[in-house]
């Protein structure tokens, strides 16, 4: 894996100043800009996208709702594994936010990877429990129409955590008129859904999701009910648009299972270490918004405000402590409002069309948070530890102009995040204190294309992670963690078949890694990231879709060129889904199948270990006559015994036997073979 570190560095010294542009062209007519959807006064070139949207980068692409639909999906997290190169692990039971790993991060729960559902952010500031925190469980999989992919930060438009890349989800329901859908399956899982479109546009939408479930081994209980909701109102002028959600789940945790026990047979595959883990969490939410297109410009305000809570009790090395375990009770409440103001428009310069887009934000959190241990005995907390009070806001500018002559495409961008800080501590008598800090970003590109179907990229874009602000002294310069990355890439549309090809380096001028045992980020120096994915979608035929990608990566310390623990070095993701029409005695039954195929290579552990590689095979087969569809789904298919998360670090789980200092391996056990069964009616 030496020479992707090699690829990083040589990717990031030819790309330094340059990242690409482009505008989607569908069937002939002039070029759409993919985020403003205005077409300038006269048209340039003309292609016909069949298979999946050209981005301004090898990287940047949709997934479609017949490539989301192709193989089984237990929720919105699964969407994030058709994400190229992206894994996401589950190392703490079904409610809370899962382990992200892409591009040679490991963005623990979100902080390299900026979430976005239809302009309502995910991820969360200067969390307790890990930086950008970003739950996905409120989500509903069936309201997702279309989830937009942007790896790399090398638009204007993504912010703070978009260091590996971004993903939004937009939503709408597939099919007008009322579905209502009820399922059972293995280990007592059960899914009640109910989704009402009442207009032939798919944006409006009202849906209901309510899902529980024993587990597959103990500690593995959850529970979750969601609200969603969407209306789009198109007026002559403007278009209004509201987002509507709320959400509550309780879950529990498995928590780990060392290794040496296991193999001495002291304990099994799936069994629970650390009683009581486990959590509850809230999301409430809405947006408002409105867009206004004027000629050749467009106009969009958005206004969103969200209240959410985590309530976790989590343990990760047992007694190490002493006898009243090690255990962490967490509480964190955050309630955050912004505004988001964008403008797109064309104007001619020249024999050239300029197209120039233009933004403003603004986001304040007030956040709540108190941390304390604690006693595996019987659950009784102690003394808080951390009792806090955060006021963090933020203001965002950016810009971006691209001009297209001949063959070339030329972007320019930048982006200014000015943030402030204002900690309260209860404990300890300290006086509130703040900070203040400003980040600029550069974002800018080329694009040469040849001929009708290929183009070559090249990109370059600085990203940020923003501070913790419980770790700010009074009157500091707020640090960010700066990233410099670049892309060298090609797409190319051939036959009906959208291929994209990137290498991709970056460099961290202030690394800081998450240390699960103690629940807090450990400093790093500058390090080093590169690497290659390929991607490629294609409709053979009618009624089946092929859609695949793999990626190899690697992280390196600057320093001295040692493997950063915990990321993906190697991806790989297959997803295929076949449906075909019949005529049945004279009515028309609709068959479908599908099957989704996973890798993920042996992933750096600490102290030169690596983990098990992981394949998996999932299924799923369904029939629809009328209104009525049955639906069979099945996880894991040849029941592999595979470990979700592995990890290695000293614990102390048997206070009765003689305790060891050494680093140990330790894993959460991934899902057994699973059975979905789903009886849907369409009314």
């Amino acid at each position: 894996m030496r020479w992707l570190c090699h690829v990083s560095i040589v990717v990031c010294a030819l790309s330094a100043a340059v990242a690409s542009a482009h505008e989607v062209e569908v069937d002939g007519g002039a070029p759409v800009d993919v985020d403003a959807g205005v077409a300038p006064a006269s048209p340039r070139r003309e292609t016909t996208v069949r298979a999946g949207r050209l981005g301004r980068s090898a990287s940047e692409l949709t997934i479609p709702r017949d490539v989301i639909g192709a193989a089984p999906r237990t929720g919105a997290v699964d969407l994030l594994r058709l994400v190229p190169g992206l894994v996401a692990s589950q190392h703490s039971g079904e409610g809370k936010a899962h382990q992200l790993f892409l591009r040679g991060f490991d963005a623990v729960h979100g902080q390299d990877v900026e979430l976005n559902v239809a302009g309502l952010p995910v991820n969360e500031v200067s969390h307790l429990h890990a930086l950008g925190y970003a739950d996905l469980n409120w989500l509903i999989a069936d309201a997702v129409r279309e989830v937009k992919v942007t790896e790399g930060s090398y638009r204007a438009w993504q912010g703070d955590f978009a260091v590996a890349g971004t993903v939004r989800y937009e939503l709408g329901l597939e099919e007008q008129g009322l579905t209502v859908a009820v399922g059972a399956g293995a280990f007592g899982r059960a899914r009640f859904f109910a989704g009402v479109r009442p207009f032939a546009q798919p944006e409006t939408f009202a849906a209901v999701e309510l899902v529980r479930g024993d587990g597959f081994g103990p500690q593995r209980a959850f529970g979750r009910a969601s609200l969603l909701g969407q209306v789009v109102v198109p007026l002559e002028g403007l278009k209004l648009r509201a987002v509507i959600g709320s959400a509550v789940g309780r879950f529990d945790s498995p928590g780990v299972v060392p290794e040496d026990a296991l193999v001495a047979g002291r304990a099994a595959f799936f069994d629970a270490f650390g009683a009581g883990q486990g959590g509850a969490s809230a999301r409430h939410q809405l947006l408002l918004g409105v867009e206004v297109p004027a000629g050749g410009a467009k106009t969009n305000v958005e206004l969103y405000g969200v209240l959410s809570s985590l309530a976790l009790r989590n343990n990760f090395t047992g007694y190490r402590s002493g006898p009243s375990g090690d255990g962490l009770e967490q509480a964190q409440h955050d309630g955050f409002m912004g505004a988001r103001l964008e403008h797109h428009r064309h104007l001619p310069v020249f024999a050239e069309t300029l197209s120039l887009d233009l933004g403003l934000g603004a986001r304040r959190d007030d956040i709540a948070q108190r941390q304390r241990p604690y006693r595996e005995a019987d659950l009784s907390a102690g003394a808080a530890t951390i009792d806090a009070r955060v006021l963090q806001s933020a203001a965002t500018a950016w810009a971006e102009a691209s001009v297209a002559p001949g063959p070339w495409r030329f972007l320019l961008g930048g982006r200014a995040d000015a943030l402030g800080f204002v900690v309260t501590d209860a404990l300890g008598g300290r006086a509130p204190r703040s900070a203040f800090g400003v980040h600029w970003g550069l974002k800018a590109g080329v694009e040469r294309e040849l001929g009708r179907s290929l183009r070559l990229h090249a990109n370059y874009g600085d990203g940020f992670r923003s501070p913790q602000a419980r770790s700010l002294v009074d009157g500091e310069v707020a640090p960010f963690v700066n990233v410099r990355g670049a892309e060298l890439g090609a797409s190319l549309e051939l036959a009906g078949v959208v291929t994209r090809l990137a290498l991709f380096g970056s460099h961290v001028a202030n690394d800081v890694v998450f240390d699960h045992t103690v629940n807090t980020t450990v400093s790093l120096g500058p390090s080093l990231r590169g690497g290659a994915s390929v991607a490629a979608t294609a409709r053979p035929v009618e009624g089946w879709v092929v859609s695949g990608s793999f990626t190899a990566a690697t992280a390196r310390k600057a320093s001295s060129g040692a493997l950063l623990p915990y990321f993906a070095p190697l991806v790989g993701r297959l997803d295929t889904g076949y449906t075909r029409a019949l005529d049945v005695l004279g009515q028309r039954l609709v068959g479908s199948a599908g099957v989704g195929l996973t890798f993920i290579g042996a992933r750096p552990l600490p102290y030169g270990d690596l983990s098990r590689p992981v394949f998996l095979t999932d299924a799923r087969a369904s029939a629809r006559w009328r209104g009525v569809e049955l639906a069979v789904d099945l996880q894991n298919l040849f029941d592999a015994q595979w470990r979700d998360g592995e990890f290695t670090y000293a614990s102390a789980w048997e206070p009765d036997r003689p305790q060891r200092q050494l680093p140990a391996r330790h894993f959460t056990a991934g899902n057994p073979r699973a059975l979905f069964v789903t009886l849907e009616l369409h009314l």
